[in-house]
């Protein structure tokens, strides 16, 4: 039998959360011993440390090269690599982060694990924030080019339905054919028991973000608004968020009072580290403006902690209705939800977990469970219309 050789672009993956499924995706190619992989990656501290967790699977191979910027990037992709394709055999590309070759022959299949250029809801963010050349320049150019890509793509890995619609707003994805697979693992053994929750002593407000935080979509704004109008109010609480103090104050969104009540974590890359996040009396708050998929809240979610959500679309298809929300850029609402889920009793709460537990098992039963059966199944269809 041919061993397939497939070349994983994940050129675009440096933050803490294409960092974690670009791990957990690898952890899952080491098990198809039928195919060899190259991975393309930019050179950097979390590349290099996931290089050395890996460094004894015979099937994988890194393929480092430094990062010249966007330009440079689409350059690469569209002709340094078609030479290495050729020179290699390669029988199928998969494209990590968004985009896409356009002369390439070689079949390919593009993975959307970012929505920051296909929202139309960030866009009315940065236009209210009077950010307009900031809009140009982190959304709008990267939007024509990732848009231009997803043309020509005719395979889509997406984790979530909500991600078709929103790109449904740039692209026409009528003749696309979309693979739906989960980025964490779900099974029976994967989720802890509720934690226990007694209001009338002091609640720890968890706040899980990368050094991405600056950008609008994070929307630190409204936890930083509650947090001090809480503090206000004399409620007794904690904040612990995975941020160092030194970032925070430099940013010219924290607000130094709620310094006395918080933790600064810093980035956790130790898994156990964040498993000890997840204790009992500890709220999940989520402020973003979209996410793929919110790996951040799936993980408080699966460690049987309570979360809150804003009220947007893409919430109720990810974790489902069995979790408070609030409205967005309303920190007012947010601090109703907060003060609504204190009116809950342990018993209530450990309800609502379990229900947003299994909606999560159902929701993501159905989808593909490894990268390598989608690739298998691409590659058998190309084979079947030969």
């Amino acid at each position: 039998m041919t061993m397939n050789k497939i070349l994983i672009n994940a050129l675009g993956n440096k933050n803490s959360g294409g960092i974690s499924i670009l791990r957990k995706t690898v952890q899952e190619l080491v098990l198809d011993k039928e195919s060899q992989y190259y991975i393309f990656v930019y050179s950097g501290k979390y590349i290099d440390n996931l290089m050395l967790e890996l460094n004894y699977c015979n099937n994988v191979h890194f393929v480092v090269w430094n990062n010249y910027g966007l330009i440079y990037r689409v350059l690469f992709e569209n002709i340094l690599m078609f030479f290495y394709i050729k020179n290699n055999n390669i029988s199928l590309i998969y494209n990590l982060t968004g985009t896409n070759q356009f002369f390439s022959k070689v079949p390919s299949i593009t993975k959307i694990q970012n929505l920051l250029f296909f929202t139309k809801r960030l866009d009315m963010l940065y236009f209210k924030k009077n950010k307009r050349l900031l809009w140009l320049r982190q959304i709008f150019f990267k939007r024509i080019i990732l848009s231009l890509m997803l043309r020509v793509a005719k395979n889509i890995e997406i984790q979530s339905t909500h991600v078709r619609g929103e790109l449904s707003n740039f692209v026409n994805i009528k003749n696309k054919n979309f693979f739906l697979k989960n980025d964490f693992s779900i099974c029976d053994r994967d989720f802890s028991s509720p934690k226990n929750y007694d209001f009338n002593r002091q609640l720890i407000f968890l706040y899980i973000v990368g050094p991405h935080f600056l950008m609008p979509h994070k929307n630190i704004d409204d936890f930083v608004k509650t947090m001090v109008e809480l503090l206000n109010f004399g409620l007794n609480f904690q904040i612990q968020i995975t941020l160092t103090r030194q970032e925070l104050e430099h940013s010219g969104l924290w607000d130094k009072k709620l310094n006395k009540v918080t933790s600064f974590l810093g980035y956790l890359e130790n898994k156990k580290s964040m498993q000890n996040l997840f204790a009992d009396n500890v709220v999940l708050i989520s402020t973003s403006v979209i996410e793929t998929i919110g790996l951040h809240v799936i993980d408080a979610v699966t460690h049987g902690i309570l979360t809150i959500v804003p009220n947007e679309s893409y919430s109720v298809e990810v974790y489902g209705g069995n979790t408070f929300t609030y409205n967005l850029f309303n920190h007012h609402s947010l601090i109703e939800t907060i003060y609504k889920m204190k009116g809950y009793n342990n018993a209530d709460c450990q309800k609502m977990i379990l229900n947003n537990q299994d909606y999560l098992f159902r929701n993501e039963s159905d989808k593909y469970k490894k990268s390598y059966h989608i690739f298998k199944d691409v590659l058998k269809k190309l084979e079947s219309n030969v």
